[in-house]
């Protein structure tokens, strides 16, 4: 082991790690950084030299890596892996969930000689999880509330009888029922449509049906949807008597699964669609471009400084600050892109079928539409700026996760050199491609 960058093995050799994704750093019997990837470099935005040398307990150290293995150092130099998980806040990535987890690595004689950090970003996971959790909590909880009431019809299908459950769910008086054939108590079923086709066809043959679904208008102008389950009934020479069964009103059911749905793919702050939903929608795009070979955009949008606002004015103002943000991002915007908050203090707005230079517009008036706006908080006046980031996409750009990291690079080069930018990653490559290109067509010289 060694102090000049090399850990004296590949980290990547490891099965635990992974090349390019994992941050991963070496800490020796000291307490020393002796090697830090370029992935733990670009999270803590450090170059290598103020990282490999500094000890836990330097002020570098504590601004890196000694908060991550506090607790567990000790424990992993005598000898026993550790590995835990938490949300831990980069100055490159912001709040990210991360595992980490602790090797001791030996020598030939068996003495520990240095511990091996690996940390593993389980961000999008982790939010994923605990959304699904979250909308699965509601469903129950409301899915509790949904009850069936029970049903008969005669010989010629009119209600001879409804369960005191029907007034409570419907909020109909069974009186109004009783002696009603079904479809003048729920009118407007479609009869074309092959679901109604059949069911109809059962009830002619007089055989059982399960859970017919169909949509009604009632006299109060509500509309229900309606699922019904019932069987004949006969008396003992086989004469039919009529239908018996169960129904209820889905209705409330279907519009919890719908705000399930919206809640599961946006934000619950901003109104806007969060990152997964973004991810799903930016995919289509990446296959539009490829099989069409068209132009598209995005435009990774970044509040430079949001955390002194928090640190001034507290959480409150931030999360106001971000909802008029986002109503301000829509302003700017054409009504067929798509914006999404993505992080934090991180917005992502993908426009299709627009050329860079549309695309660079749009950047730029949102720029100089954020750095004109004013935000009043406590009698004061704030001003505030962001760092926009663009990326092009056309029939050449095949990777997802590349468009990404190249938002991430273009944003974090702008906010480098001061933020309150535009940076369109790849210019000179493309401008340069243009070129080449150009000439390989130009006509020869005769």
């Amino acid at each position: 082991m060694t102090r000049d960058g090399d850990p004296g093995s590949d980290p990547g050799s490891d099965p635990g790690v992974h090349a390019g994704e994992d941050m991963v750093f070496v800490l020796d019997s000291e307490r020393v950084c002796s090697f830090a990837n370029d992935a733990f470099l670009e999270a803590f935005a450090r170059q290598r030299a103020e990282v490999v040398g500094q000890r836990a307990d330097d002020p570098l150290g504590r601004q890196s890596f000694a908060g991550l293995v506090e607790g567990c150092l000790e424990t992993a130099l005598e000898g026993e892996p550790v590995r835990s998980a938490q949300w831990w806040d980069f100055p490159a990535l912001g709040f990210r969930y991360v595992s980490i987890a602790l090797t001791p690595n030996r020598d030939e004689s068996g003495a520990i000689h240095a511990v091996t950090v690996c940390v593993r970003d389980h961000t999008d996971a982790q939010l994923a999880q605990e959304a699904a959790q979250e909308s699965e909590r509601r469903f129950e909880d409301f899915a509790a509330m949904i009850d069936e009431w029970l049903w008969e019809l005669d010989a010629e299908l009119r209600f001879v009888y409804l369960s005191p459950r029907f007034e409570a769910i419907m909020g109909i008086p069974r009186e109004q029922v009783l002696g009603r054939r079904r479809i003048e108590v729920f009118p407007g079923e479609d009869h074309a449509i092959e679901p109604a086709r059949h069911h109809h066809r059962d009830l002619a043959r007089r055989r059982a049906f399960d859970d017919y679904r169909f949509t009604s208008v009632l006299e109060d102008g509500s509309k229900r949807i309606i699922r019904m389950s019932g069987v004949p009934v006969f008396d003992a020479r086989e004469r039919f008597l009529g239908y018996r069964g169960t129904a209820r009103d889905e209705s409330a059911q279907q519009d919890l699964q719908s705000r399930m749905a919206h809640l599961a793919s946006h934000d619950a702050l901003t109104g806007l669609i969060n990152r997964q939903a973004f991810l799903q929608r930016l995919q289509r795009v990446l296959d539009t471009a490829s099989a069409e070979e068209s132009e598209h955009g995005l435009c990774y949008v970044d509040v430079d400084r949001f955390r002194a606002i928090n640190d001034r004015w507290g959480h409150p103002a931030g999360d106001l600050l971000l909802e008029e943000l986002a109503e301000l991002l829509r302003r700017q915007i054409r009504r067929r892109d798509t914006l999404a908050r993505v992080g934090g203090n991180a917005f992502a707005v993908l426009m299709e079928h627009c050329s860079l230079a549309q695309i660079e517009r749009v950047a730029e008036s949102i720029q100089r539409a954020v750095r004109e706006f004013r935000f009043e908080r406590m009698d004061e006046t704030i001003g505030f700026t962001v760092t926009i980031g663009v990326v092009p996409i056309d029939a050449d750009t095949r990777s997802l996760d590349r468009v990404l990291r190249s938002a991430d690079r273009a944003c974090y080069a702008a906010k480098s050199a001061g933020g309150d930018r535009v940076l369109v990653y790849g210019r000179r490559d493309r401008e340069a491609a243009r070129e080449r290109r150009g000439r390989d067509f130009a006509p020869a010289d005769t």
